[in-house]
């Protein structure tokens, strides 16, 4: 008998006893009655999560593809200050706009993030418009999704999705650092991830430059900028070449006062968690 028929059978007859018929001889139930009732229960809960692993590989099937960006190379002077004005930039690809993670429409305030490569290093740009800046976690490796924060995911080993590098970047110029090992499951859906936590990306520079204040809703802020360098060292792989395509995907959590916080992407995974690498977007370099 498969898990419908007994389910079926299940629903055909008396629903099992409470313990309180223990003390009524009349209404005692049989050993073998409690245990089948158990195993019905049992493989109800099985046949739901079986159920709902399907519904979620099928609608995955019919997602839209991730994105796709080619991140030009670039030569040129570069001070990580977060003011984002050297030349440079101007060449850099821009990706935008981002969504809410679960497709439902745009986030109530802009975010967008310039890349670019030279030999050495990976080089980030985020502007973030945020008329409420919320932060007060400056410990690195802080829960800094707890607040407000921009976080970059990246592999560029493509053919193992299940291991790449988080990165994080509040207002308050707090940094996180880790990498993630996530188990996935034959259709690329996430089973749960595990956090190398003493992982550091020791070569990398960042700075913030906030247009406000910080953790003070009383007021109306403007933005804050994250100007990122990140060493190919630090993500323990050599420079890519020309027309090679790794795997990543931008997240921020947006909090503010009255808005409810927002998770935000680039691509969105569509999905409830960040940590769906199948959904990450291709970054092909120039």
């Amino acid at each position: 008998m498969g898990v419908s028929g007994l389910l079926e059978f299940r629903k055909e007859n008396r629903p099992c006893f409470t313990s309180q018929n223990e003390n009524n001889p009349a209404m005692k139930t049989p050993r073998w009655t409690s245990l089948l009732c158990s195993l019905l229960v049992a493989l109800g809960s099985l046949s739901s999560a079986i159920s709902a692993d399907g519904d979620a590989a099928k609608s995955v099937k019919n997602f839209p593809p991730p994105k796709r960006a080619t991140i030009p190379k670039v030569k040129g002077e570069l001070r990580i200050d977060g003011k984002l004005d050297e030349a440079v930039w101007k060449e850099a690809a821009v990706l935008k706009p981002f969504s809410l993670n679960d497709g439902k429409g745009p986030g109530a305030e802009a975010t967008e993030v310039r890349i670019w490569y030279d030999d050495q290093a990976l080089y980030l740009g985020w502007t973030c418009v945020d008329a409420d800046i919320e932060a007060t976690f400056t410990q690195r490796d802080s829960k800094f999704w707890e607040e407000e924060v921009a976080e970059f995911f990246i592999t560029p080993t493509p053919e193992n999705l299940s291991r790449y590098f988080e990165l994080q970047w509040n207002p308050l110029g707090g940094v996180f650092d880790a990498i993630i090992n996530n188990e996935l499951d034959s259709n690329g859906l996430s089973k749960g991830i595990k956090g190398d936590w003493s992982f550091t990306a020791a070569g990398m520079k960042s700075s913030v430059l906030v247009i406000g204040t910080v953790a003070n809703p009383n007021d109306r802020d403007e933005q804050w900028t994250a100007e990122v360098k990140i060493p190919f060292s630090d993500l323990q792989h050599a420079a890519p070449k020309p027309g090679e395509v790794w795997r990543g995907n931008f997240f921020r959590f947006n909090r503010g006062k009255g808005h409810p916080a927002e998770q935000l992407s680039w691509s969105p995974t569509l999905l409830p968690s960040f940590h769906e690498p199948s959904r990450f977007g291709y970054l092909e370099f120039k």
